[in-house]
């Protein structure tokens, strides 16, 4: 039984060898073909990925990426804003951060337009790669809703109540908000209003008084002093008022309507001093009279 054993494992590796030599004359019989320049084409890959490699190392990746964009014509050299009114064109650049010969291929648009949207009169801006050598930058701005008086400040704020510039002369004719926290609760006054056009259409400010009720100014200086509780219902007895008797164009300075359903109306002091004078004028008369009889 071991002879036989022995005899098997003798003729293995007489057959392996056997195997093996008729496979290479298979191989032997393939007809093995490069295609044309083969070498030459190897070659210079080789020299490509040696000079890459190369500039990797040395750190020169932005020299070689600007003289080639210098060379095929691609380097930014026009840069158009359109759009923007209260934005400088030099702050939207500095936002840019373009460098100088940078490519237009690798300019990151989206990390460039993230850094102009942080500009405080931009919404939104979008950029656009224009080949060979143009970016183009349209800038939508916000639109100012109102003027915010706070701590001696006047700001310029839009609808949601962000703050977007100084104000200026030239933002005038917009509703005036002022106190603390009048800048992002501009909806509520308006909403109070919104119900009477009369008193709508005249306001020209809204105060916020301890963060609590509403003083409305009307354009003529007139001041409607709301209660906390149910102001509505005392905008309700202001308008009923005005309709039937045009309290609001009268000479008065100030309705408080703060205490209940009681309505005070405080005169000017011409107005006041002419009352006074009527009074005065009254109780002379009253007094010849009551002399004569």
């Amino acid at each position: 039984m071991g002879e036989g054993v022995a005899a098997s494992a003798a003729a293995a590796p007489s057959r392996l060898a056997s195997w093996l030599r008729r496979r290479m004359k298979v191989v032997g019989r393939i007809e093995w073909r490069l295609p044309p320049y083969a070498g030459t084409k190897g070659l210079v890959l080789l020299f490509g990925a040696t000079a890459v490699a190369g500039i990797v190392s040395a750190g020169r990746v932005d020299e070689v990426v600007s003289d080639f964009s210098r060379a095929t014509g691609l380097v930014v050299d026009n840069v158009r804003i359109s759009g923007q009114m209260e934005t400088s064109e030099v702050a939207v650049l500095d936002k840019l951060q373009l460098q100088p010969d940078a490519s237009l291929p690798f300019v990151d648009v989206d990390a460039a337009r993230e850094r102009i949207e942080t500009l405080p009169w931009v919404q939104q801006a979008s950029l656009r790669k224009i080949y060979p050598s143009t970016l183009k930058i349209t800038i939508d701005e916000r639109v100012p809703f109102a003027v915010w008086q706070h701590d001696q400040n006047l700001s310029v704020i839009d609808a949601s109540g962000r703050v977007i510039g100084a104000a200026n002369g030239s933002y005038g004719k917009l509703l005036r908000l002022v106190g603390k926290g009048a800048d992002t609760r501009a909806d509520e006054a308006l909403a109070l209003v919104d119900a009477y056009p009369a008193i709508r259409d005249r306001l020209r400010a809204a105060v916020l008084v301890s963060e609590r009720r509403w003083d409305l100014v009307l354009d003529n200086g007139v001041t409607i002093m709301l209660p906390e509780e149910q102001p509505k219902a005392a905008l309700d007895r202001v308008a009923a008022f005005d309709s039937g008797k045009d309290l609001l164009s009268k000479d008065i300075v100030v309705v408080d309507l703060r205490l209940g359903d009681r309505m005070y109306v405080r005169l000017t002091p011409d107005a006041a001093a002419r009352r006074l004078a009527a009074i005065k004028e009254q109780e002379k008369l009253a007094k010849r009279k009551g002399a004569s009889t």
